[in-house]
């Protein structure tokens, strides 16, 4: 087996195969130090040659802002404060304008209510002379159908009565004229017996 010798310290294959890569990792390691250490003196070098910039102008507008913003503040602060005085003044006439009309809803709501009793008591009349009209119609009405029915029976009674009288009437001329055919015949017999009695006469001749 290879044997690697350094420095008197012997090393055999095996143990070659385990610390190669311990010592490659060694080996990153310092390399990663030595980055990090030249990225730390690249850094502090920066840093060093570093040079403040001039802020008094910033400082200016900073001073300006914070006045503006003050006066600004001061403006909201009043044009608010005019906001609340409206506002409270909008809330009093919204609130009279309510109460206004809350009053004259219930003025509405009276003369509605009164106008209701009217047309609930002009309704009540229309119904009663409704029930009084209709009440008198049927009296007529059935009075009317009773002098109906009697005139019926009158005018009953005087077909019957002139039936009699045409039925009287007509037997009386019956009898009448049988009596003028008995008539009739006795004279047409006397006649006969007159014309024989002639045409037998000898003085005839």
């Amino acid at each position: 087996m290879a044997e690697v010798e350094y420095e008197g310290i012997k090393v055999s294959g095996g143990k070659l195969l385990f610390i190669l890569p311990l010592l490659g990792t060694l080996g990153g390691a310092l390399w990663g130090g030595f980055e990090f250490y030249k990225d730390y003196m690249d850094m502090k070098e920066q840093i060093q040659n570093y040079v403040a910039p001039d802020l008094s102008g910033f400082q200016e507008q900073l001073s300006v802002q914070n006045e503006t913003i003050s006066k600004t503040k001061d403006v909201l602060e009043l044009e608010f404060a005019n906001l609340k005085e409206v506002d409270s003044a909008m809330n009093d006439t919204i609130r009279a304008q309510v109460d206004g009309m809350k009053d004259k809803i219930s003025d509405i709501k009276e003369e509605l209510r009164g106008v209701e009793d009217d047309l609930m008591a002009e309704t009540k009349l229309v119904e009663d002379f409704i029930k009084d009209t209709a009440a008198e119609i049927e009296k007529e009405s059935t009075a009317l159908m009773d002098s109906l029915d009697r005139q019926e029976e009158r005018n009953r009674n005087n077909v019957d009565t002139v039936r009699g009288i045409i039925n009287a009437f007509e037997i009386r001329m019956d009898s009448k004229i049988d009596k003028l055919n008995d008539k009739l015949d006795n004279l047409e017999d006397n006649f006969d017996k007159k014309i024989k009695k002639a045409l037998d006469n000898p003085l005839n001749n």
